[in-house]
């Protein structure tokens, strides 16, 4: 069991995230092509298909683009269901410890990622 660190790009928002069509949530255009994204910088990291079954401590720091104002709550969604969708853990409801947090301003923007198994 280790522990896991993991850079993928800036999300979406949940707001941007989900769209409404003919009265069904589904994945906006936006969020689809993040997922893409997200899942090449796992299968980059050699984290693709990890499969991990523990409980998990997840700790969430959020470099953004810009320094317009966002709310930290808003930003987790994306970059966790691309986790799940290219199987690095089975699925976030093994997250037991969230923490999130607003980082500096890096040219493009990331999210951080540390995941630590729980024992």
């Amino acid at each position: 069991m280790s522990d896991y660190d993991i850079t993928l790009p800036f999300p979406p928002s949940v707001n941007g995230y989900w769209r409404t069509v003919n009265n069904r949530q589904i994945i906006s255009k936006r969020g689809r092509e993040y997922r893409e994204l997200a899942i090449r910088y796992i299968e980059g990291a050699a984290l693709y298909n990890e499969k991990l079954p523990y409980r998990l401590a997840v700790s969430v720091t959020l470099n953004p683009p810009t320094l317009r104002r966002f709310d930290i709550d808003n930003f987790v969604k994306a970059p966790f269901d691309a986790l799940t969708h290219a199987g690095f853990w089975l699925d976030d409801e093994q997250i037991d410890v969230l923490t999130i947090r607003k980082g500096e301003k890096v040219k493009g923007g990331n999210v951080k990622i540390k995941v630590e198994v729980l024992k």
